[in-house]
């Protein structure tokens, strides 16, 4: 008689090896590789790469878990199934064969094995704290990869550049000004200061003849390094308002989330004069548009999911629900490892409200009710667990029975 843990380990884990040939087998945009490379950490977002392998594989081997399957035979055959990829890899369109990702997939399923071991073994408040800390850690690590990093280098403002990367925009630039300083189109005069005055957060006043709209994003102005890095872009991504900035996650090889005002280009028509201003606020980013204005643009501690895959134009409600998955699931292992009494309670509430405090803290925006919910939620889930899975087996069993 099948337990009721073991059918639904055998679903989840059926669901994540649909996941994982889906995400690797099907052909992609970019240049064939056709040879293997055995670096670990490979190209500009090699950080980002090999976490999103480990995560991809984390639902296969948790499944596998549930299932029954020895914790080395999950290892051996995430081993095993990440290596037979990257050998068919070799042939698919757009693809690239790395030793990182083989790696990545065997420690994504090696840590699933040792978070159920330490979950057998027994729940404790310390085990909780623990737990607790490393959310924290990661919410400190996201304020720390969100901070601007801006090199000091020779800069080069362009001003309606026609870059790989982007779409042209079809407008007009008529002036820029940092802190009051003009920037022109090519190398800037004083870097360091253009440096000093965005490091400061000074105002950026863009005046620019409105283009057609685009179909992804434009930069009106930006500037690059001597070195071809990126510093910063303002842009129109359809109807959005866009700003980015050089973070610190460039550096780490992690992916950039941009900030954007939704709808601010709506009402503009071609040969319409916008009048546009970035500053940094207390709390944020603001935007400014014709007189318009959004502030509070930032990161909250939910949106570190993007540090690993970002994806620009995400419609604001998948995004939200994915800062909201990211919040939940940041809490879910101190629900699984606390015990559920009094003091398991006071664990809870403690790693919760190091949730909503440390945010800002480490330069995040302070944490939205909604993301606090879901990590109230995923705390919940964790503490349920092992009664969900009680019920699962009598539900089953009745079935049967």
């Amino acid at each position: 008689m099948i337990g009721g843990r073991r059918a639904i380990g055998v679903a989840v884990a059926a669901a994540g090896l649909a996941l994982v040939l889906g995400l690797t087998l099907t052909p992609a945009a970019g240049p064939d590789a056709g040879t293997f490379r055995w670096c670990l950490l490979c190209g500009d977002l090699g950080l980002s790469d090999f976490i999103a392998n480990v995560l991809l594989f984390v639902p296969l081997a948790a499944g596998l878990v549930w299932s029954g399957v020895a914790g080395r035979r999950i290892v051996a055959a995430a081993f095993l199934l990440a290596a037979l990829i990257e050998i068919a890899q070799l042939a698919i369109p757009g693809r690239d064969s790395t030793l990182g990702d083989v790696v990545a997939a065997t420690l994504g399923a090696a840590l699933v094995v040792l978070a159920r071991r330490r979950w057998a073994a027994r729940r404790s408040a310390r085990a909780g704290l623990l737990a607790a800390a490393a959310a924290w850690a990661v919410i400190a690590a996201t304020g720390f990869a969100l901070r601007p990093s801006l090199p000091p280098t020779v800069w080069y403002g362009q001003w309606t550049a026609a870059l790989g990367q982007f779409e042209w925009y079809r407008g007009r630039l008529l002036s820029v000004a940092l802190g009051g300083t003009p920037l022109g189109d090519g190398r800037l005069d004083d870097s360091r200061g253009a440096r000093g005055r965005l490091a400061a957060g000074e105002p950026l006043v863009v005046r620019a003849v409105a283009g057609p709209r685009t179909a992804r994003l434009a930069p009106l102005f930006s500037v690059a390094d001597s070195a071809y890095r990126e510093i910063l872009v303002v842009g129109a991504d359809r109807d959005d308002l866009v700003l980015r900035v050089r973070r610190r996650a460039a550096d780490l090889g992690l992916f950039q989330p941009d900030l954007r005002w939704r709808g601010a280009l709506a009402a503009a028509r071609p040969g319409d004069t916008l009048a546009l201003e970035a500053r940094r606020g207390r709390s944020g980013y603001c935007l400014a548009l014709d007189g318009r204005e959004r502030c509070g643009l930032g990161y909250p501690a939910g949106r570190a999911w993007a540090l690993v895959r970002f994806v620009p134009g995400l419609p604001a409600a998948a995004e939200a629900v994915l800062d909201c998955g990211f919040a939940a699931l940041l809490l879910l292992p101190v629900g699984l490892l606390v015990r559920r009494n009094g003091a398991g309670a006071v664990t809870a509430l403690v790693a919760l409200g190091g949730v909503a405090a440390l945010a800002p803290v480490v330069g995040l925006l302070p944490t939205p009710a909604a993301q606090l919910a879901a990590s109230a939620a995923g705390l919940g889930a964790g503490l349920l667990a092992p009664r969900a899975g009680e019920g699962a087996d009598a539900a089953v069993n009745a079935a049967v029975g």
